[in-house]
């Protein structure tokens, strides 16, 4: 009963590790998609994991919610941060710091 009980517990540590590295991807690939969207670089083609939680949904009862932080540039050397919130599989919200988003596009239309 307990090499049972282990094999359950290796299972669902393994079947979480894999749904992590596949989400961590898909919010890198949203990342990407954002940053190149607004015309900024997204630096270092990474993100990293800040926060993990379970989360009610409308379809489900329970989704893991995962938020994972990025790093953008305009010019390749001021460095913002943006919040990428991934909700399943998916991208619930991607946030990027407005103001610096405002200020690039108003200097931009002046040149």
């Amino acid at each position: 009963m307990q090499q049972l009980f282990f094999l359950f517990i290796l299972f669902m540590v393994t079947a979480y590790w894999i749904d992590s590295v596949r989400v961590k991807e898909l919010a890198r690939l949203a990342g990407a998609y954002k940053c190149k969207t607004h015309d900024v670089q997204f630096l270092d083609n990474t993100v990293v994991k800040s926060r993990t939680r379970i989360r009610r949904h409308r379809a489900k009862l329970f989704v893991l919610e995962r938020h994972y932080s990025f790093e953008y540039s305009f010019d390749g050397e001021h460095r913002h941060s943006g919040l990428i919130i991934m909700s399943g599989h998916r991208p619930r919200e991607i946030q990027m710091d407005k103001h610096t988003i405002d200020h690039q596009t108003d200097s931009k239309s002046d040149a």
